[in-house]
């Protein structure tokens, strides 16, 4: 994704402006590190992670919704 992204800028495709954030646009896009889990949750991103049984929280599954994890839940 991040690729096709500096390839719009380069092609004139997209426009950043003002113009001298272009350099920092580049940055951000080639130097991409993973976040770590907390730094999500400080943010608001949602983890999905859904608990199952009785034992609280130490058995949970982790599915792209609510379908998915209740498909893994009887699976399990």
């Amino acid at each position: 994704m991040g690729a096709k992204a500096l390839k719009a800028v380069e092609d004139g495709d997209m426009k950043i402006v003002p113009q001298r954030f272009e350099k920092i646009w580049n940055n951000w896009l080639t130097d991409i590190h993973d976040w770590c889990v907390s730094r999500q949750l400080w943010w608001g991103h949602r983890i999905p992670v859904w608990y199952v049984g009785e034992s609280g929280e130490s058995e949970y599954i982790v599915a792209r919704n609510e379908g998915e994890a209740r498909k893994q839940a009887v699976e399990k």
